[in-house]
């Protein structure tokens, strides 16, 4: 592909997990890990030093969550963007990813495309859930809460199209706006629905009952 090469930190204490993330980036000629770490602590001072792009991280590390990485990296003036990648995963360590700020959520049983596919998303503001997530956080949602009032029919349907996981240019086809106009108005919906990032503002749409079970 061309274009600028996606600068990538990666935050993980499993080495063969660590192997398998290297040899997936491989794969992409517009991906390079920059540095590494086992840890959240010394992933966070490679994060202030090399200043990545993206910023890939396991949840369960053994001093520093990432969880917790991700809070202070968001604390940083100039934060990159945050892709989650993780052996298990539920509701609560979602949204709890989410609200401190990450904007993709994968599990590491999903295809080694899909990894290569969240880190671009990532980086070009976009965000990608596991399906294998959002197919149990569907069947978690036991009661419909209802969107805000103040959401119109045109925002709706952009809300219930990102929960789909569908990214600006797929969205743009769907309601025949230009790309440029669909970027404007996710922006403001996040902010209207107070939403972190595309992932958090697409669990959202689940809760709400936009998306088809």
């Amino acid at each position: 592909m061309s274009g600028p090469t996606i600068r990538v930190v990666v935050a993980e204490d499993d080495p063969l997990a660590q192997m398998a993330i290297e040899s997936y980036v491989a794969r992409a000629d517009d991906i390079e890990i920059v540095g590494s770490a086992t840890d959240g602590a010394p992933a966070l001072e490679l994060v202030k030093s090399l200043k990545p792009d993206v910023l890939l991280t396991d949840i369960h590390m053994p001093q520093m969550s990432g969880v917790e990485l991700i809070r202070k990296v968001f604390a940083l003036t100039d934060p990159p963007r945050v892709l989650c990648f993780t052996v298990l995963g539920d509701e609560h360590t979602m949204r709890t990813a989410l609200e401190a700020g990450a904007s993709g959520f994968l599990l590491k049983v999903d295809p080694p495309d899909m990894l290569i596919h969240g880190i671009r998303s990532a980086y070009h503001g976009d965000a990608l859930v596991s399906p294998r997530l959002l197919a149990t956080v569907l069947r978690q949602f036991q009661r419909q809460v209802q969107p805000p009032a103040d959401l119109g029919e045109t925002e709706l349907e952009l809300v219930r199209l990102v929960g789909k996981g569908l990214d600006n240019a797929q969205i743009s086809e769907a309601i025949y706006l230009a790309p440029s106009t669909v970027k404007t108005y996710v922006s403001r919906l996040l902010k209207k629905t107070q939403s972190h990032s595309r992932a958090q503002l697409a669990a959202k749409a689940h809760e709400w009952g936009l998306v088809e079970n």
